[in-house]
C-alpha cells in the first residue's frame, strides 16, 4: 500500500509542484487497443423457437415427393432439408400452419406405411375449410378414406390417406361441446337403429338428420379448439390404459378426456404432455385400427423436446421405456437419446444445447460420418 502511494504522488501528484511544465516534443506512442471482449452466445432455448413439445416424425419412400405433396395437400412450407451420402434428400421439416412435421427416408431399420402396411398412428390437421382442404388433398394424390361429415364431437371430419401411406384426418372445429353432451351424443351416435328408424326415409333431397344433433352445442369461436394445434397426433395403442398410464409415468402426461366403448375398451383419450396435446384408443382392428405392435412396428416416431433430457429419458426408462439409443450430444445440436414405449412407438427425447447454421449442421454430420468405421468387404 506504502508503494503505491509513493509511485502515485511521483507519477502524478510531484509535476503539479514543478510549475508549468516544459511542452514535450516527443512524439508520443500510439496507445495500443484493447482486444475486444469475447462476445458470449446467448443460452440456447431448450425448446427451439416454432417447435411445440411434440413433432411428429414421419418415415417415406421418398422424401422430396412426400415434401411436394405436402405443399400441393395441405399448405405446407418446407424450412430446412438435408441430404444423405448419396445426394439425395434423408431428411425434412415442413410448416402446416403453426405445426412442424419431420419427414425422413426409409433407411437403417426404419419403415414406411407402404413396407409395413399400415401405420397405427393418424395426424390430425385442423384447417379453416376441411371441405377445402379434403379437395386439395384428394386432388393431390391422396385416397379418400372416410368421407367429410359433421361429428358428434363438434368437428367437421373425415380420413385421407397420403400417397406414402400415412392417414389425415381433415377437421374444422364447428361446435363446442361440453363433455356431458359429447357423452349424451355419443350414446346417440353409437346406439343401434330401431327397425321403425331404418324404414324411415329421408324427405326427398334431404339427408336424414343424425339423432345426436338434437342435442345443440354452442357455434365454435374459431376453426381449431382452444388448446390445440394445427397438427397433432392420435395413436393406436394394444392396451390405452396401461399406456395412459406409462405415459404419465414417463412424460408427465396429465390424463383430459377418456371415452370408453360399451366392452371396456377406450374409444378415444386425451393427454396434455408440455405444449402438446396426444390422443390415443385402443386397437380395434376389425374397423382398420391397428397398433404397432400388431403391425410390427411404427412408421411414426414423436420427437419430444424437454427441459433436462437427461432426466426425462431416466424417467421415462425407468418407468418401463426400452433404451433404443443412449443420451448423446449430435451434430444438429439437441442433447438427444431414444427411447421406445410398451405400444411400440420411438421417442426422440431431446433438450435443444445450441444454436447452428445450416451449413454447421451439414459439416458437423459430415465430420461425424467420416469417423464412422468403413463396411469391410
Amino acid at each position: 500500500m506504502q508503494i503505491r502511494s509513493a509511485l502515485f504522488s511521483v507519477l502524478v501528484l510531484a509535476p503539479l509542484a514543478c510549475g508549468t511544465p516544459k511542452a514535450d516534443t516527443a512524439t508520443p506512442e500510439p496507445a495500443s487497443t484493447p482486444a475486444p471482449a469475447p462476445v458470449a452466445k446467448p443460452a440456447a432455448k431448450p425448446i427451439p423457437d416454432g417447435f411445440f413439445s411434440i413433432t411428429p416424425q414421419l418415415t417415406v419412400k421418398g422424401v422430396d415427393a412426400a415434401v411436394d405433396f405436402y405443399v400441393k395437400a395441405f399448405g405446407a412450407t418446407k424450412v430446412y432439408s438435408m441430404a444423405g451420402p448419396d445426394g439425395k434428400t434423408m431428411h425434412a421439416e415442413v410448416k402446416i400452419g403453426d405445426s412442424i412435421v419431420f419427414v425422413d427416408e426409409e433407411m437403417n431399420g426404419t419403415k414406411s406405411p407402404l413396407t409395413l402396411g399400415g401405420t397405427p398412428a393418424t395426424l390430425m390437421i385442423y384447417v379453416a375449410s376441411a371441405d377445402t382442404t379434403y379437395a386439395a388433398a384428394t386432388a393431390a394424390g391422396a385416397k379418400a378414406e372416410m368421407p367429410l361429415e359433421d361429428q358428434f364431437w363438434g368437428d367437421r371430419y373425415g380420413h385421407v390417406i397420403d400417397p406414402f401411406g400415412h392417414r389425415w384426418a381433415i377437421s374444422t372445429h364447428i361446435e363446442d361441446v361440453t363433455p356431458e353432451q359429447t357423452q349424451q351424443r355419443a350414446a346417440l351416435a353409437f346406439a343401434p337403429a330401431d327397425k321403425k328408424t331404418k324404414k324411415a326415409k329421408p324427405a326427398k333431397g334431404k339427408p336424414a338428420e343424425p339423432a345426436w344433433k338434437k342435442i345443440a352445442g354452442t357455434p365454435a369461436k374459431g376453426p381449431i379448439p382452444d388448446g390445440y394445434h394445427t397438427v397433432t397426433l392420435a395413436l393406436v395403442v394394444p392396451k390405452a390404459a396401461e399406456t395412459i398410464d406409462f405415459y404419465k409415468a414417463a412424460f408427465g402426461a396429465i390424463e383430459t378426456e377418456r371415452m370408453p366403448s360399451p366392452d371396456g375398451k377406450i374409444m378415444h383419450a386425451g393427454l396434455d404432455l408440455g405444449t402438446s396435446k396426444l390422443m390415443l384408443s385402443d386397437e380395434f382392428p376389425e374397423m382398420g385400427g391397428k397398433s404397432a405392435i400388431t403391425l410390427g412396428g411404427s412408421p411414426v416416431a414423436l420427437h419430444f423436446y424437454v427441459s433436462d433430457s437427461d432426466a426425462q429419458f431416466s424417467k421415462a426408462t425407468s418407468a418401463g421405456g426400452k433404451v433404443t439409443m443412449p443420451m448423446t450430444d449430435m451434430f444438429w445440436g439437441d442433447r438427444y437419446g431414444g427411447v421406445t414405449d410398451p405400444a411400440g412407438f420411438f421417442w426422440g427425447v431431446a433438450t435443444h444445447k445450441e444454436d447452428l447454421t445450416p451449413e454447421q449442421i451439414g459439416e458437423r454430420m459430415k465430420a461425424q460420418m467420416a469417423q464412422q468405421p468403413k463396411p469391410t468387404t
